[in-house]
């Protein structure tokens, strides 16, 4: 007889019930923190190897919150962490995210979005050189018009929608290195919890 035919046979002796006891999930409740916690880690891990995280506010803003019966987790990150992870085609180029689900269709940017882009630029982050010195584009020199770090600005802008944002799979990779010992993490904690009470008939 195989070893499941054999479990099956002697769980058909035994009757099993609750006896009104409430299963207290302790330890799912605190493999949940540490599932979060090291998917957070990973997820730092990754950015910091994408070398893309420009504001840094998508790694600061990165946090999870457990539901209120402690039995599932949310990882909250900024609304636009997929466009970073996936990448956005650009108006002109598919080249830096061929297989993006998203497209950049004009060369408009909101008013945040370009207080964001100058931050950006004036932190020092931004190597580009095309941004920096193109004379072509009036880089270089200051304008009577715009000042300098407004033409820059624009510039960027607009590379960014031509060209589109270059795929990172950083939060696909974090996904796919934590998965496992998520699971192993809830599994145990699981088997901890729970304990079946029986009877032989």
């Amino acid at each position: 007889m195989s070893i499941s035919n054999a479990q099956r046979t002697n769980l058909n002796d035994l009757e099993l019930f609750a006896e009104g006891d409430i299963v207290q999930f302790i330890n799912v409740d605190e493999a949940l923190d540490k599932a979060a916690v090291l998917f957070l880690k990973n997820l730092e891990a990754n950015i910091k190897v994408a070398q893309f995280n420009g504001s840094g506010s998508l790694l600061t803003n990165a946090t999870y919150r457990k539901s209120e019966d402690g039995k599932s987790v949310d990882i909250i990150l900024n609304n636009y962490f997929d466009y970073v992870n996936k990448g956005v085609k650009g108006v002109r180029s598919s080249k830096n995210a061929p297989n993006s689900p998203y497209q950049f269709k004009n060369y408009g940017m909101s008013a945040d979005g370009r207080k964001s882009i100058r931050s950006y630029i004036e932190s020092g982050r931004e190597k580009r050189r095309s941004v920096k010195q193109d004379k072509a584009l009036g880089i270089g020199t200051e304008r009577k018009s715009k000042s300098l770090i407004d033409v820059q600005t624009d510039t960027l802008i607009y590379l960014i929608k031509k060209y589109g944002i270059k795929a990172t799979n950083y939060f696909t990779k974090t996904v796919e290195q934590s998965q496992k010992d998520i699971q192993v993490l809830i599994a145990e904690a699981v088997g901890k919890d729970i304990i079946l009470k029986f009877k032989v008939k």
